[in-house]
């Protein structure tokens, strides 16, 4: 059996490697025969990162110097013959769109002649469908035309898990809205997710269960004994909202006051004798928000002190898991940040930027350590923390996380039993995974 897996990864984001390690993981423990393939941004990094052959989503993509998939030559060539074009406007106005056309049009056919190969394309984890990032031509449009190409390759197709929203084009609507009626089998990893696609006139069956990044393995970090230490260590996960280098959403107020705020707190921190990390669970975008947060640090903090504060970012989900079991609390502005928390038994304040970020706070009985990244307060942060300092945060964490593993357990037991390739052609009511 030959099992495709697509995510828009690649780049460095940590939890979107922790979904496709979970994903991975239990397909081979149930079929272990099973070829994978994977489907990404950079097909280099995930071949490199998961242990499998990769395939790019998009014919135009970074290449390693050592992939072999394109001369040097070639490259050269290329790029001096679009600078000789770009200095004949009108000519380039019009062989730009033409060329990526053809371009387009070709790598169908060759991602086509792959699919025909697969038992299963499953597109899997995180904000699949979703038009933050570059609008309805890039998410949207990359998922519904590798759906079309799998299923004119007569083969099925999986959401497993998927996080959709926001979807703000007309065009990301209908693009995700037939991307999900030609799939075999639908799962979204909240009711968000699920009611938003609902709401897109979708009418085939779809089931609710948890990230996948909750099916992670952590024994070997929790069960490791503690330091023995009397200064307690707070983790701070930071990102780039609305930083007008990187964010779709540009507002250098609202980023600067959101770094102002996250500077303030640390100091704070270490008034009170906490020790303090900043870490990241992306190691591409958000490398500019801890640029930043360094920079305003610099001329405040000892330059021990700070050396300390600003480690080498984690570069692998077991590297990130490791650091984050070293701290006591968490205070993180991203998604998986709080899942990594969570699964890791570690007291969270998040710091929202999107409803999945709530839900993933309530789900667990968190919803008072929980505040939009907009619009908290430093007054509010800090007594937040200190909610959680004198360990009031609710106890029924770990049981969210130890059933939500099991739910998860039990999705692939049906999905992926040894000699039964689908369960889709017997569609259920939705599994609703939360409480």
């Amino acid at each position: 059996m030959v099992i495709g897996i697509l995510d828009h990864m690649g780049y460095g984001n940590l939890g979107d490697a922790a979904t496709q390690d979970v994903a991975i993981a239990n397909i081979r423990k149930r079929l272990p025969d099973a070829r994978l393939v994977g489907f990404s941004f950079i097909p280099d990094d995930t071949t490199e990162r998961h242990g499998i052959p990769s395939y790019p989503i998009r014919w135009s993509y970074p290449r390693s110097a050592t992939s072999g998939d394109s001369s040097s030559d070639g490259s050269i060539a290329a790029s001096k013959l679009k600078s000789t074009l770009k200095a004949l406007p009108f000519i380039y106005l019009w062989a730009k769109p033409l060329h990526d056309l053809i371009q387009e049009l070709m790598f169908c056919g060759r991602s086509y002649k792959v699919l025909r190969g697969l038992d299963v394309l499953i597109i899997s984890g995180g904000g699949q469908l979703s038009d933050l990032w570059r609008g309805p031509w890039s998410h949207p449009y990359t998922i519904l035309k590798f759906c079309i190409l799998t299923k004119l390759a007569g083969k099925k197709v999986y959401f497993l898990n998927v996080g959709a929203g926001p979807l703000a084009h007309p065009l990301s609507k209908l693009f995700a809205r037939y991307a999900v009626e030609l799939a075999d089998y639908r799962s979204f990893r909240d009711e968000d997710s699920d009611s938003l696609v609902r709401s897109l006139g979708v009418k085939s069956g779809t089931r609710v269960y948890p990230d996948l990044a909750y099916g992670l393995e952590v024994e070997e970090f929790s069960r490791r004994k503690p330091i023995v230490s009397s200064v307690r260590v707070v983790g701070i996960n930071p990102m780039g909202f609305c930083d007008p280098r990187i964010w779709p959403r540009k507002d250098e107020l609202v980023y600067n006051e959101y770094l102002d705020k996250i500077v303030r707190f640390t100091l704070w921190l270490l008034e009170h004798g906490y020790h303090v990390r900043m870490f990241t669970t992306e190691t591409s975008v958000d490398k500019y928000a801890m640029e930043d947060l360094r920079t305003r640090l610099t001329p405040l903090v000892d330059s021990e002190v700070l050396s300390e504060m600003f480690r080498p970012p984690s570069k692998k989900v077991r590297d990130v898991l490791q650091e984050i079991s070293e701290f006591d609390f968490i205070v993180t502005s991203k998604y998986h940040g709080i899942i990594f928390s969570q699964v890791l038994g570690k007291p969270a304040i998040s710091l929202s930027y999107h409803r999945k970020m709530d839900f993933a706070m309530r789900a667990a009985g968190q919803d008072r350590f929980c505040a939009d990244i907009e619009r908290f307060s430093l007054d509010w942060l800090i007594e937040a923390f200190r909610l959680l300092a004198d360990g009031n945060s609710a106890s029924s964490v770990a049981a969210v996380v130890e059933s939500y593993a099991a739910i998860l357990s039990r999705q692939f037991d049906e999905l992926f039993k040894p000699g039964r390739a689908s369960m889709a052609a017997t569609p259920r009511s939705s599994l609703v995974a939360s409480s």
